[in-house]
Order: structure tokens, then sequence, then C-alpha cells
């Protein structure tokens, strides 16, 4: 039987935007002289703080705003601040063509560059230290609901099952959670949030989401002082004309660049495999000059959510909230979204502290969440691009000039909302039956096969657990490989799926929890479950 656990607030997701939440909430709280403090409580999957987190990280300073002191700001985990910056079309392998000037809605200069893992774990410090709860290895599994609808809590996943699900000698029950507030911040295609928006039809006035898949690397390179601070951002090569994406190279330390590919999930050709692109753009002489005579350390990849202000969710439920990553709450254009999940997070604490305040959850009262949201400058800016994205998949120069006129015109211009049809629906049969021959690429130290970047994660799972990745239809399966040529080959990022003897196998173990698979299979014949908690990734550097 479920041990059952009661809090004030419950924070789902240990990101920055939850624990922005949690921080801001219990200091607004105390500020105001409030005397009795709510119980906060915020449970992660991951095995430590951060160690479920990616992104590469120059960080808009406006995030930070009011909710971290000067004497804190100055304290963050990171060794660097933006000195150089450049913007690069990469025509093809070879060649590239340097924007003269970087463009204003790209420019980053003196903001701090780092780890966002680093950042998460001392923002969980900071929780702790106001005494909040943070508590990590514990998947949340299942929203609790009342008889009205009302979300009252979670329940936690079991620990313990071998791989027919029996429960074996260190076997734990799940517990069950329950809180005035749920509020969601389990990062881009969350699963209860999906959940939950479906189910409330809280998509329903919006368009659909879209999503890229960021796969990234640290590599170590020898010293040098002159190159701390210096970043690049590139657009163009490998990405064909019809799909956005690109890629940044950020020089974090005197001995440490942190590189990263990105690639709309919403292209078109079936034998397309990110992994394998992302290679290709370490390969090109303007990024290879930044890693040479480095080694890969770790490595990592995650969705990201691409659809902007047209795809953002009604961010309230009676009894839940939504903040950061998994509202969609990301600038498309500069492919920023943690200082909007910091600004969320705000957002939400000053609900739920007049909340508290009042002794009143109601929908009515929840509901200021969104009206303070779209007052931050993170939704303007989301507002500002909200055409941006789409336009890119018609073709790179009407995209191009399509964000140029969005910047200039304050997202006046397009003045309709550009559409833009499901990642899973854009994926064509493959040309003439059969995949390309595509050439060998040579395996460095800066350059690993797939298998090697995945060792370099540290992603673990017991092996001797149900599988979290259900295929649904085996048929579906078959129709899918002899259409697409089996392409969750090709766009996982971590070799989870295989084609042997003419069948799928699924290797759960190598999972890095990205969710492309979810979101990419063109028969969304892919459930992606959760494993027990605290498996997964152990990012400590990304």
């Amino acid at each position: 039987m479920a041990n059952k656990i009661q809090t004030d607030i419950l924070c789902v997701g240990g990101g920055v935007a939850s624990l922005a939440t949690a921080l801001s909430l219990l200091r607004r709280l105390k500020a105001q002289g409030v005397t009795k403090l709510p119980r906060v409580t915020v449970i992660d999957k991951g095995r430590n703080p951060g160690s479920h987190v990616l992104s590469g990280l120059v960080l808009d300073p406006e995030g930070l705003k009011g909710l971290l002191t000067e004497e804190e700001i100055a304290k963050m985990p990171v060794q660097t601040k933006v000195n150089k910056e450049a913007f690069h079309l990469l025509l093809n392998g070879t060649k590239a063509f340097t924007i003269p000037w970087v463009p204003p809605m790209m420019r980053d200069h003196g903001m701090p560059v780092g780890s966002l893992t680093k950042l998460t774990a001392y923002f969980a410090k900071l929780v702790e230290d106001e005494g909040g709860e943070v508590y990590t290895g514990f998947a949340a599994v299942e929203l609790i609901e009342d008889g009205s609808g009302r979300v009252i809590g979670v329940k936690t996943g079991e620990k313990g099952l071998d791989h027919t699900g029996k429960p074996k000698s260190n076997y734990l029950p799940g517990e069950e959670i329950y809180a005035k507030v749920v509020v969601l911040g389990e990062g881009a295609c969350g699963i209860l949030t999906e959940k939950l928006i479906a189910k409330k039809g809280l998509q329903s006035r919006r368009g659909h989401q879209s999503y890229a898949i960021g796969i990234k690397e640290v590599i170590e390179v020898p010293a040098d002082e002159a190159k701390a601070g210096e970043i690049c951002h590139t657009f163009g090569y490998p990405c064909d004309m019809s799909t956005y994406g690109g890629g940044f190279v950020y020089h974090v330390s005197p001995t440490e660049v942190m590189i990263c590919f990105a690639y709309a999930l919403d292209y078109a050709h079936a034998e397309k495999d990110p992994h394998y692109m992302f290679r290709q753009f370490k390969a090109h002489p303007t990024i290879a000059a930044h890693i040479a005579n480095g080694k890969t350390v770790a490595y990592g990849a995650k969705v990201i959510p691409e659809g902007g202000y047209y795809s953002v969710p009604d961010v309230v439920t009676d009894g839940a909230l939504i903040v950061g990553d998994g509202a969609g709450l990301v600038d498309t254009l500069r492919i920023k979204g943690a200082h909007i999940a910091m600004q969320s997070g705000c957002a939400a604490a000053e609900t739920l502290a007049s909340c508290w305040t009042k002794n009143d959850f109601s929908y009515d009262a929840l509901k200021t969440y969104g009206e303070l949201l779209k007052k931050t400058s993170g939704w303007k800016q989301l507002k500002r691009v909200k055409n941006v994205r789409a336009p890119f998949s018609w073709n790179l120069l009407f995209g191009v000039a399509s964000a140029g006129c969005a910047w200039a015109t304050f997202g006046a211009f397009p003045f309709w909302q550009v559409p833009m049809e499901p990642d899973h629906e854009a994926l064509l049969p493959l040309r003439g039956g059969k995949l390309p021959a595509v050439p060998a690429l040579e395996t460095t130290a800066v350059s690993p096969d797939r298998l090697t970047d995945v060792f370099k994660s540290g992603t673990i799972h017991d092996e001797d657990q149900p599988c979290h990745l259900k295929i649904k239809d085996r048929a579906k399966c078959a129709e899918c490989i002899k259409k697409f040529g089996a392409p969750c080959q090709r766009f996982c990022p971590a070799e989870v799926y295989r084609l042997e003897d003419g069948e799928i196998h699924v290797d759960f173990s190598n999972c890095l929890h990205c969710k492309t698979c979810q979101i990419k299979d063109p028969y969304q014949n892919i459930e992606w479950t959760f494993p027990q908690g605290g498996d997964g990734p152990r990012y400590t550097r990304m």
C-alpha cells in the first residue's frame, strides 16, 4: 500500500523553473513577515540535483532579477562571461561566411556562460537554505485528482521491480504525495504535463508544440586563457534548406568547450541522422578550429520546445500550474529558455504567496499566474518572435527574412499565425524505398561514435526492471521499417533502437530521457514511460 505524504506546495521536476518557484515563494513570504510558512517540496527523477538537466547556457540576466541577490549572482558556478561572439553561415562541409556583425537579437556580450547542470544544483542548495525540501530519485508517474477533477497530488513510481514487473528483494512501493497545488516543471515534453494538457484541453486554443533535438558535448582542450568567454553561433550546414537548425560553440573556461547541434524534429527526410550530422558539424573547419587537439569528456541530448508563443498552452488548471519548458517558454530565435523559466517560476511564486496568505487555492486564485506571466519581459520576447520558427519549415531564406521582419516590427509581421504540421507527420517515405549510402566518419577523441558518447553521458539503468520504452503495435513497427527504413535507429541519439533480423530491439539502458522517439515516431507507436527513480543520465558538467 502506498505511503501517503502531505505537503503544501509540490513542485514536480528539479529544473530552474521549479526551483525558482520554491525559492521565490519562500523568500517572498519571509519578506512579507509571514511567520507560518508553507511546506514546499521539490521532487525530481534524477539521481542528484541537475543530473537530468542539459542546456548550452548563456544566461540572460533578466531571469535573475528579483530572484537572487547580487552576492548570490556573483557566487553562481560560472567561470566567465561572453566577451567575444561571432555568427556564421556554414555553406557546406568546408566553406563558411562570417556575418560581419552579430544580429541584435543574438547578441550575448557580458552574459554568464556555463553549465545549467551546475547552476541547477546551486539553485537546489539555495532552496534548501531557505527551508525548502529537495528530493531526488523520485519519479512522479501519475497525477492524483479528486472527484471534481482538481489536481491534488502525484503518485511516485515503484522501485525494485524485475523485468517481468515482479518485486525483488529491494522492492519499494511508490508514494502518494498530496498538496494544495502541484507545480509542473518537468521540462520539455514532460509526461505528466502532456497528459494534463491533453486531458484538460489546455492546448485547444493554441497551436501544437514543435521540437528540436539538441545534441551536446563538453570537450577538454589545451589551456588558452584568451579563449575563455568566446562563443559563436551557426546556421546552415549540415541542415538542409527546409529544416530549422544550427549550432553553437561556447568556451566556458580556458580548458573547456561546450558544443551543441540542434535539428528541428519536423525534418522531412527519413534518412537523416542527427548524431551523424552533429559529427559533420564538428568536422567543419570553422568549428574544428575551436576544439582542435581536444577530447570529448561529456555527452547528452534533450529536446527543445520551439513552437514559441503560439504553442504555449493554458498554464493554469484547477490545482496545478505549468512552468518553464513544459509550457514551451523558449525564445525560438535566440534558443534561450532558462531566464524565461525562472521568470515563470517567480510569477508562479507571486501567485502562490497570495494564495497562501489568503488561504485560497481555488482555480480563480491560481489564474493570476497566467496574468503575471504575460507581464514578464520573457513573455514579451516570445510575442516578438511569435512567427519566427514556422517559416523555416518552408525555406531557409524565407525563414531568415521572416525572422528579421518579426524582430523589426516587434512581432507585428507576419500578422497571421504561420501554420506548422506536427513533427511526426512531416516525415516522408524513403526515396526509392532504401537508405542512401553515407560515408563513414573517422572516430577520434573529439568525434566519438554514438555508443562511446552514450558512455560519456553517465546514463545508467538497472537492466532488471520493466522496459520503460513501449512499442505499442509490432505490426505498425514492421510497416514503419518498410516505409521509412526504421528511422528510430537514426533519430535516437543514444542507439536505444536497433534493427536485427527484421525487428526493432530496444536497449532501454542507453536511454538519455530526451523523448525524441515519442515525438518523431511517424506512427506514434512508441510510448515513453518512467524507469525507476534515479535511473538515466548522470550529467555533472552539462
